[in-house]
């Protein structure tokens, strides 16, 4: 008598997904057990956010077939899925801000009372209960939009968790939660495990994965790598798992030589209302400093407050030597400091306009004459930005929308740099964008280096981070936890005649020392 196969709580069998012609996921398998928790790893646009939302019923698979429980799901919708027993929580937040948190947590399952009216009453009191079951205090008739990020997560966290689900995929949920709040996050996740439900943890801290998960799934590049159980996958295997062999590209790139000169941006001692904590650092004339860290660490609001975006309650900002008072960003554009966002298409064109009118839009009141605006001023700036950052457009007066993501990208840092500023402050400068069109985002970095500028460069791709930087700053909890030299990260064991290999054995010692700043910065969190 043969034993009957054992049925998976989850199952994803030769899943590819492409966008625009870009491979997000290829032939990808993926099996979730019941009763266990499984971490889903791999570096930025390995697929992970991907093949979950696929999972969840957002995406539509290319090819590739979904079971859960051991049947198979034909309608690809997030209602599918949820009626097949999935629950997700998303690493972008879905809270609807004017709703309150009892509302979210059952929304499109509202419990209805007398003559099939809504029940808030009702939600409260379920809402409440469950977080009771995590053991945080949010406030079930709370606004969202009122709430800190912590507990919006919570809220998210116990919405997922109030579905019964069979799956439960938890993507990055422990971001914004401080460390008490993880260690019942943590409690809770193992009690649903050994009640029967299989848990789908993402997590770019690998101290958690090693702590909460009993296997592990790596992507990379859109591909299965490996699955194993957490017994055999130490740090440093898989973070040698999630970065592996780089294709040239970034490798190719020359590190342009610049002369590093005297210090343009200081920050003294600077705090926001919840970060950056006490941050100090130097960037001089020529050279590029790197803020690596990961998600919520504090990264972009470094970038903001020396940017005027948020105020600073502490400390002092000084350029070129001198305190500058910038309480907004006019302040910043006039000190010289300017910051290319991290969202291109929502905070940084306008993509229905052109490319001159993009190009300019920063640079309008030096552009005008009594109140009217010179077009032969524009088009000459324009031009000028357009060939200085070979931006590839077959005229200034095409929309913004029409130019592939590195192009929109160096419209930009073309509108920036239109403002002759002495310091740039560039956030995610090749999100979303090919590796060809990186490659030249970094070499033009470099290129504004040699020319002068003092860069702060803010990247969640740490191959980036190490092409182009001279220093590298470690962020954790909003604190500065480390100060590198980009030369003190090469491995002389690697091969010298590789640069994809000396890359890659530099990227995986950055890894490592951001997950040591992370356990030290939570540790002391958790001491104060």
């Amino acid at each position: 008598m043969t034993e009957a196969t054992p049925v998976h709580a989850a199952e994803m069998k030769g899943v590819s997904k492409s966008f625009g012609g870009v491979k997000a996921l290829v032939d990808v398998d993926l099996q979730i057990e019941k009763g266990e928790i499984h971490a889903l790893l791999g570096g930025n646009g390995a697929g992970k956010s991907t093949i979950l939302k696929v999972l969840n019923g957002v995406h539509v698979p290319d090819s590739g077939t979904i079971l859960v429980d051991g049947k198979p799901i034909g309608e690809i919708s997030p209602e599918a899925s949820r009626r097949a027993g999935i629950a997700m929580i998303f690493q972008e937040m879905s809270l609807i801000p004017t709703l309150t948190v009892a509302q979210n947590v059952f929304l499109t399952r509202e419990a209805k009372g007398a003559f099939g009216l809504i029940d808030d009453r009702a939600a409260e009191k379920r809402a409440r209960a469950l977080f009771a079951m995590l053991e945080v205090e949010v406030d079930p008739k709370a606004i969202a939009g009122n709430l800190g990020a912590g507990q919006r997560q919570l809220t998210e966290i116990v919405k997922a968790i109030s579905q019964d689900a069979k799956v439960l995929v938890l993507d990055e949920p422990s971001t914004a939660l401080a460390v008490s709040d993880v260690e019942r996050l943590f409690v809770f996740l193992r009690k649903l495990r050994s009640e029967g439900v299989a848990i789908i943890y993402v997590s770019h801290r690998m101290d958690e994965i090693a702590r909460i998960a009993d296997r592990a799934t790596i992507l990379r590049d859109g591909r299965h790598v490996i699955t194993a159980p957490l017994s055999e996958l130490p740090v440093e295997t898989m973070i040698g798992h999630i970065v592996g062999k780089r294709s040239r590209g970034l490798s190719d790139v020359v590190r342009a030589g610049s002369r590093i000169g005297e210090p343009l941006l200081e920050l003294d001692n600077v705090s926001g209302v919840a970060k950056p904590k006490n941050a100090s650092f130097v960037v001089r004339s020529g050279e590029v400093v790197g803020l690596a860290g990961l998600l919520g660490s504090g990264r972009s609001a470094i970038a903001r407050v020396i940017a005027g975006i948020d105020p600073i309650v502490e400390g002092e900002i000084r350029v070129a030597g001198k305190p500058v008072a910038i309480t907004k960003p006019g302040d910043a554009i006039e000190a010289g400091v300017a910051l290319v966002p991290e969202d291109r298409l929502r905070q940084g064109v306008i993509s229905e306009h052109s490319v001159a009118s993009n190009v300019t839009l920063a640079m309008l009141d030096r552009l005008s004459s009594n109140g009217f605006v010179s077009n032969r001023k524009v088009r000459e700036l324009a031009d000028g930005q357009i060939a200085t950052l070979r931006i590839k457009t077959a005229s200034r007066d095409n929309a913004v929308r029409t130019l592939s993501g590195g192009n929109q990208q160096k419209v930009v840092i073309g509108k920036w740099l239109s403002t002759a500023p002495d310091i740039l402050v560039l956030d995610e400068p090749t999100s979303g964008i090919d590796i060809g069109s990186k490659s030249e985002i970094i070499m033009l970095v470099r290129e504004l280096a040699k020319a002068g500028k003092a860069i702060v460069m803010i990247s969640s791709e740490l191959s980036e981070m190490l092409t182009a930087c001279d220093r590298i700053l470690i962020v954790a909890g909003g604190r500065i936890m480390d100060d590198i030299e980009r030369g003190d990260l090469d491995d002389p064991s690697a091969p010298t005649d590789d640069p994809v290999a000396q890359l890659q054995a530099a990227e995986r010692k950055l890894q490592i020392v951001i997950q040591k700043a992370l356990s030290k910065s939570e540790g002391e969190t958790h001491v104060h």
